[in-house]
């Protein structure tokens, strides 16, 4: 029998937008619109009911087997309406700044929610329990048992969380080049295992069928390229039969989808509408759509830009409009009005940066300078690396404003603030030092002829590096900390450069604008002295936020087991939120604070160690044998100076990188292959096929170490010693697979914590004396 149009909802019950999602339970249809609204419709397109969950644009909605249906909208909220056949029940699950456009309900009634971060949150019983960053943008997803099919518009990525992991680990097993929507089809196994996966071509006019076999790594099985003369919206699929619609307005069943090639049952045209949503009925030859009408609403497709915020991300694939400022500027150098071009951007993996661009049409000069929109670091960085090769000369340089540079074999240095930051290269650096040397030669060579020939000399000597002629050191120090030079052997370690961090001084803290609450104003604080005054007199003790402990309140055994409270700031939405922070002891070993932040309004769970007592005599180093699946559930203390190294994969991650955390190994080996994605994710757009190639080596042995398919050697180097690996043998018999070395540190180690300039004894002495002589 062909294809037919049985029922169309009335004029009067449509939405007054766009409809932009349809789904079937219990003999009811529940569509969803751009007008914030859900409707509840009879089976054969009556409508019952009429609910707002939303202010704003309606993006996906999903139901689960209770009938309890999740909505997410543009208004940054997901919605369940408990029963909304019955009932006008709406509860609120999340509210944030993030545009949430694709859920999904497994067959265990977990939902899923993506986000245009790339964040996929799992919940159980509605509230957050794991998050997975997938990196690309999530607008259509499925999930069967532990794998998770997510889809942007350019490939499909795999990923496999990983069972029994408690931190909701997981792993990218495949990437396959396609378009949304994804959808599983086929045959399915009584586990929930679908026979095929099937997604768009990246052009968005064919299908692309994909076997759903991670033994196989997931072969392409066929791809049906025009299914449809335009862009393809919606698609559907239940037992054996899939059906696509788009833009044309026309519907389509294929089956055999297990074949060569798939075959077209049958075709429906709707008319000039766009076809958003799909859902199959409860017979499976029957379709419901919604669409974009164009009779009845005008303008119907309309487009819903999504907010990038202040610091939208650069994306080379989606070669996005941002938005530049242009200010008009005097140009320097021919002192006529030139166009300043302003741009605030996110670079992928890195940081905040605004991005300044100056150009003059009069005199054609032009220049272009970066400095870092985020966070000051914590620490200044000095970084030190040996030039020796012409690839040494191409290395990548990230550079603030706040950078002093300084060539040791020439005795040269560039100071801080005398020149822009910028994104250059090590030839880079020396090119602009010699073109601002040469600019007034001319006149130089009239004027002082002696400093003219001096200058050309040290030019001749700047050259003599490039030609490599003898190796160079080159020394970036930055107080911001915001400097960074490339690594060309990345992952592995880079033999040629050393990075130590160092605490500012006061002066270098103003230099950067950063000011204790005592340097803010001696006015502003007699003002806040002055109305304390005419307030309460409130005591001390009760008034101050901390408060001193009597003696005899708080037994150290009580102080242990209380888990105490303090109100911060969420790092991820800035919302209100509670850190708990506990003392607690590891055995066999020492005190630890442990703190823990849960927000709320994110669902953002963080947690960090520290260590509970001060810098050990001896630093430590402990080398773990990676030989079983027992070796990876090892407990491990890492603290913040702890630096890693894996020897089979001549890898190393050092101090500070991953913070003080307390975890296993399989945890451990984890953040750190996280760590080295985002440290050599910057330039991985521009990086050469060799480099690229080098990378997907690596993080392919890495992950097959973590899968336990490869031994591996763990080496943990703490300076503090406040790092520790659990024995496996209680009985106090050494283990063969762990070795502790302890040593005593070096003069540059003391100096970088900082223990060389303390002085424990008759401290008080000094202060004394300096005292004394000012009486004098």
């Amino acid at each position: 029998m062909p294809a037919t149009v049985e029922n169309v909802s009335g004029d009067g019950d449509k939405h007054s937008s766009d409809t932009t999602a349809v789904v079937f339970h219990r003999d009811h249809v529940f569509s969803a619109g751009g007008d914030g609204k859900v409707k509840v419709w009879s089976k054969d397109v009556r409508l019952l009911k009429e609910l707002t969950p939303h202010e704003g644009y309606i993006y996906a909605v999903a139901i689960d087997s209770k009938g309890q249906l999740y909505t997410s909208s543009s208004d940054g909220t997901i919605k369940c309406l408990t029963n909304p056949a019955g009932s006008d029940e709406c509860k609120e699950l999340l509210k944030c700044n993030d545009e949430i456009e694709c859920l999904f309900v497994d067959l265990k009634d977990n939902l899923y929610s993506g986000d245009d971060k790339g964040i996929i949150t799992m919940w159980i019983d509605q509230r957050i329990k794991y998050k997975f960053n997938v990196v690309e943008q999530v607008r259509s997803m499925a999930i069967q048992n532990n794998i998770i099919y997510s889809i942007r518009d350019n490939d499909l990525t795999v990923t496999e969380i990983i069972e029994g992991s408690a931190s909701g680990r997981f792993m990218t097993k495949a990437s396959i080049p396609g378009r949304c929507p994804v959808r599983l089809c086929g045959g399915c196994t009584e586990e929930g295992v679908y026979s095929n996966v099937a997604i768009l071509t990246r052009d968005g006019l064919g299908i692309a069928m994909i076997k759903n076999s991670k033994k196989e790594q997931y072969p392409v099985i066929w791809t049906k390229e025009k299914a449809h003369s335009m862009i393809i919206n919606a698609m559907v699929a239940k037992d054996e039969y899939l059906y696509t619609a788009g833009y044309d307005g026309i519907i389509k069943q294929w089956s055999e989808l297990d074949a060569k090639e798939p075959k077209l049952n049958g075709e429906v045209a709707l008319g000039a509408v766009c076809i958003n949503s799909l859902a199959i009925g409860a017979d499976k030859m029957q379709v419901y759509a919604g669409c974009s009408d164009e009779t009845s609403t005008k303008p119907t497709m309309e487009t819903i830009a999504e907010p990038s915020g202040m610091f939208p991300k650069l994306n080379v694939e989606e070669e996005p409009e941002l938005s530049a400022t242009e200010v008009e500027s005097m140009c320097m150098n021919c002192q006529e009005n030139g166009i300043t071009r302003l741009l605030l951007t996110q670079i992928p993996f890195y940081k905040e940066v605004v991005i300044m661009s100056f150009s003059c049409d009069h005199c054609g000069f032009d220049n272009n300078e970066i400095q870092p929109g985020g966070e000051i670091a914590p620490k200044g960085v000095e970084i030190r690396t040996e030039i020796v090769t012409a690839r040494d000369l191409n290395r990548r340089v990230v550079k603030s404003d706040y950078s002093s540079i300084r060539i040791e074999e020439l005795d040269f240095e560039i100071p801080a603030q005398s020149q822009k930051g910028e994104v250059t290269t090590v030839e880079g650096i020396i090119d602009r030092v010699i073109r601002g040397l040469d600019q007034d030669q001319p006149v130089r060579r009239i004027q002082y002829p002696e400093a003219a020939e001096q200058i050309e000399t040290f030019i001749a000597s700047l050259q003599t590096l490039k030609e490599l002629e003898r190796p160079f050191t080159l020394t970036i120090k930055d107080i911001s900390g915001n400097s960074f030079v490339e690594n060309p052997n990345a992952p592995h370690k880079d033999p040629a450069t050393t990075i130590s961090h160092f605490q500012r001084t006061k002066d270098q803290n103003h230099m950067l604008g950063i000011f204790t609450h005592e340097e803010v104003g001696s006015d502003e604080r007699k003002n806040v002295v002055e109305e304390s005054v005419q307030l309460e007199t409130v005591p001390e003790e009760v008034d101050s936020l901390l408060k001193p402990i009597r003696d005899g309140t708080w037994p150290l055994e009580e102080l242990q087991g209380e888990v105490l409270q303090f109100q911060t700031n969420c790092p991820e939405c800035a919302a209100p939120c509670d850190t708990n922070m506990k003392v607690t002891t590891v055995p066999h070993f020492k005190e630890v604070v442990i703190m823990a932040t849960v927000c709320d309004n994110c669902g953002l769970r963080t947690n960090e160690v520290k260590p509970g007592g001060g810098i050990e005599e001896q630093g430590v180093k402990i080398e773990v044998s990676v030989r079983g699946r027992i070796d990876f559930a090892r407990d491990v203390l890492k603290s913040e100076s702890c630096s890693l190294h894996i020897r089979e994969l001549d890898c190393e991650v050092g101090a500070g990188a991953l913070g003080g955390r307390f975890t296993t190994i399989e945890g451990l080996l984890t953040a750190m292959r996280e760590q080295l994605v985002e440290s050599t994710g910057m330039f991985m757009d521009s990086n050469d096929a060799e480099t690229k190639e080098r990378m997907d080596k690596f993080f392919g042995q890495l992950d097959a170490a973590i899968a336990g398919q490869k031994p591996l050697t763990v080496v943990m180097d703490d300076p503090t010693g406040n790092s520790y690996v659990q024995s496996l043998n209680d009985d106090g018999t050494p283990d063969t697979a762990l070795r502790i070395i302890r040593y005593h540190r070096s003069y540059e180690q003391n100096e970088e914590l900082g223990l060389n300039d303390m002085k424990t004894e008759n401290y008080g002495e000094e202060t004394s004396n300096e005292e004394g002589k000012e009486d004098c």
